[in-house]
């Protein structure tokens, strides 16, 4: 005769042997627990002005990636940083600690994290708060040549650097190599006496690193013409089978400039109109202002270039050039005359 068990009676039979195996059980990770493994940062890197600060958290972990309550201590590769406990840190536990780190002077340093007999390293990269180079004039003029000359620290990204004149007008790269930067320069909207923003400074040491600052001196931008009609002449007229050519260029809201020219005796001219934007500039040839346009408005196209030939008595006149539809404006043209 067999004995037969009830639901109690199995469980209980059964419980014994489970106890049993959950005794067996055991951790494979447990070693991991409360040992340093790591140590975490919240920053692997930092780019500061000089003077500029930063808060960086560090903490100790275990190899769960639990944070541990182990000193922390923070110590500057060099004097081009400081760092300081951030009093404002109070952890709850006190598994983490935190420093302000503060850059002193443009270098290269960081800042080592230590605990638990571990360390990391926080890289530090302290930026001038100006471009410090050197330039070729405090005065540079519209249409005219400027160049910018590498410091010791900074110099120029062969691919993206240029000058912003003030309200994102830049120039025109005539030359952009590592140690030297020449723009033609344009016609911002403004021309207070101002730094410029140099775009797409190479920090030396820092490879790769490319910034915008603006320039440790202040610059005056200055047109040489007059844009008035009867003003003194904007260029001579070129000897038969000659040209010659010269830049300006409008503020957003310029409408008509002037240049006015003496023809010595009859003669023929080609005027040649170009510029890089999607503004819409016309000319004409005339005698004064709005009045006695010779050549009309032959050159009042959509078209860049714009191009109009006109045979001129002997006589005072002047070149106008209108800014008909702005656009992104034409802060930079050229005008080439010639004389076939």
């Amino acid at each position: 005769m067999h004995r037969r068990y009830g639901t109690l009676g199995l469980l209980a039979v059964l419980a014994p042997v489970a106890l049993s195996l959950a005794g067996c059980k055991s951790d494979p990770l447990s070693d991991l627990d409360g040992n340093p493994a790591g140590v975490i940062t919240d920053f692997s890197y930092l780019q500061l002005g000089i003077g500029g600060t930063a808060a960086v958290t560090a903490r100790v972990v275990d190899g769960r990636n639990t944070p541990l309550a182990v000193a922390i201590a923070f110590t500057s590769c060099t004097s081009d940083v400081t760092v300081a406990p951030d009093t404002s840190y109070h952890p709850v536990p006190q598994t983490s600690a935190r420093v302000v780190v503060t850059a002193v002077s443009a270098a290269p340093s960081c800042v080592v994290v230590s605990g638990g007999g571990l360390r990391d390293t926080v890289r530090v990269a302290i930026l001038p708060q100006a471009f410090n180079g050197t330039a070729s004039s405090a005065t540079p003029q519209v249409g005219g040549t400027f160049s910018l000359f590498a410091s010791t620290l900074l110099g120029f990204n062969t691919s993206s650097a240029d000058i912003d004149f003030g309200g994102g007008v830049t120039g025109a790269i005539l030359r952009r190599v590592g140690d030297t930067l020449t723009v033609r320069v344009p016609q911002p909207d403004a021309t207070p006496a101002a730094p410029l923003t140099v775009l797409g400074v190479a920090v030396k040491y820092v490879p790769g690193l490319s910034v915008n600052l603006p320039t440790a001196t202040n610059f005056t931008v200055s047109n040489p013409h007059g844009h008035a009609s009867g003003g003194p002449a904007a260029f001579v007229v070129p000897a038969d089978g000659d040209s010659v050519e010269f830049y300006d260029g409008f503020a957003s809201d310029g409408t008509d400039n002037f240049y006015p020219f003496t023809v010595a005796s009859a003669d023929t001219l080609t005027f040649t109109l170009s510029w890089d934007t999607n503004a819409d500039l016309d000319m004409a040839a005339c005698n004064g202002v709005f009045t006695g346009c010779t050549g009309g408005f032959g050159a009042a196209t959509g078209a860049n270039p714009e191009t109009f030939t006109v045979i001129f008595p002997a006589g005072n006149f002047n070149l106008l050039i209108e800014q008909f539809a702005v656009g992104d404006g034409a802060h930079l043209f050229k005008v080439k005359v010639n004389n076939p």
